[in-house]
């Protein structure tokens, strides 16, 4: 496309003093008549781009509009460049990022470009935790889509207890929380964040929606985030264990914890969990290394679950 082609040539002028049509035509791999036609396009768009006559002569960008990219110091270009899995993949937007770095890794200095292929050498972010589920894609573009353009949504939404409800909603915007997406939503029960993943359809409707002025995506997310932790540690369940020491790093790598005491062979260590429902399964699945020492009723609850296990079990299966 001829636009695409106009900010690579801008970017390509931005990095050198001047460049002939010849080397132009080649690194974008069309005639020169094609490249003298960009500048004059450039040119009618107000960039002060000129051609210099004579045996060194060639195609000049005016100094004061070819130092922008200059401007960018190491760390800077190192912030821009550093490899990782980006959430705009889940968007389908991944390939805009790729084309935009490429563009701007073009129009680098000599010094800047290497400072850029050092920090995609030698930093890589993955924002997934292990085994995480992929997102789904085709879900995240129609509400991405639907987020740009102010259009109401019709969804059908599974609550965590599993009830399903159709409502319409007016999508305000989208956020990733260590991989999982939410959809913040303004529907009759107000604003409410709903996890994309829960989402079992989504309809765009013609009917738009005029966007709250006063909403700031970044300011409600912080505000809810800090009510649902709050919330979370007003809920916590609390229990201590004794765990053998070899396993310390599995019994307190996920949910938050705190060694109380370490020992040689055994320890003493408190782990927070949202619920009791969370503590049954989780302390079950960690017998082999670790005994709940309190509170008394999940020791109950973990025996009484254990003999549930042991009848079903001691049955031959038909």
């Amino acid at each position: 496309m001829k636009a695409d082609r106009l900010i690579a040539l801008l970017l390509l002028l931005q990095s050198r003093r001047q460049c002939s049509a010849r080397v132009l035509a080649e690194q974008l791999e069309v005639s020169e008549r094609t490249i003298y036609r960009d500048v004059d396009a450039l040119g009618a768009a107000g960039v002060p781009v000129y051609a210099e006559r004579g045996s060194s002569g060639g195609i000049v960008l005016a100094d004061g509009y070819r130092r922008a990219l200059t401007h960018f110091n190491e760390d800077e270009i190192r912030a821009l460049f550093v490899s990782g899995a980006s959430p705009l993949a889940d968007l389908g937007m991944d390939h805009g990022l790729d084309r935009a770095l490429e563009k701007l890794h073009g129009g680098l200095a000599d010094v800047q470009r290497r400072a850029a292929e050092k920090a995609r050498s030698r930093i890589h972010l993955d924002q997934r935790r292990w085994n995480q589920a992929e997102p789904p894609r085709t879900l995240l573009t129609t509400l991405r889509r639907a987020v740009w353009d102010d259009r109401r949504l019709r969804i059908r939404y599974e609550d965590r207890n599993r009830a399903l409800s159709t409502r319409s909603i007016d999508p305000l915007g989208l956020v990733s929380k260590a991989g999982i997406w939410y959809l913040i939503a303004r529907s009759n029960e107000g604003l409410r964040s709903f996890r994309v993943e829960r989402i079992r359809a989504a309809e765009e409707l013609l009917e738009r929606f005029e966007r709250p002025a006063d909403f700031d995506l970044e300011r409600y997310w912080k505000e809810s985030s800090a009510s649902f932790s709050n919330a979370s540690r007003t809920a916590e369940y609390v229990v201590v264990l004794v765990a053998a020491t070899k396993a310390l790093d599995r019994v307190t790598s996920y949910w938050p914890a705190e060694l109380l005491e370490r020992g040689k062979r055994i320890s003493r260590v408190r782990v927070s969990f949202p619920g009791a429902d969370a503590a049954l399964p989780q302390v079950l699945a960690w017998c082999d290394v670790a005994t709940v020492l309190e509170p008394a009723e999940l020791r109950d609850a973990v025996a009484s679950r254990a003999r549930q296990a042991l009848r079903r079990y001691a049955r031959r299966p038909r």
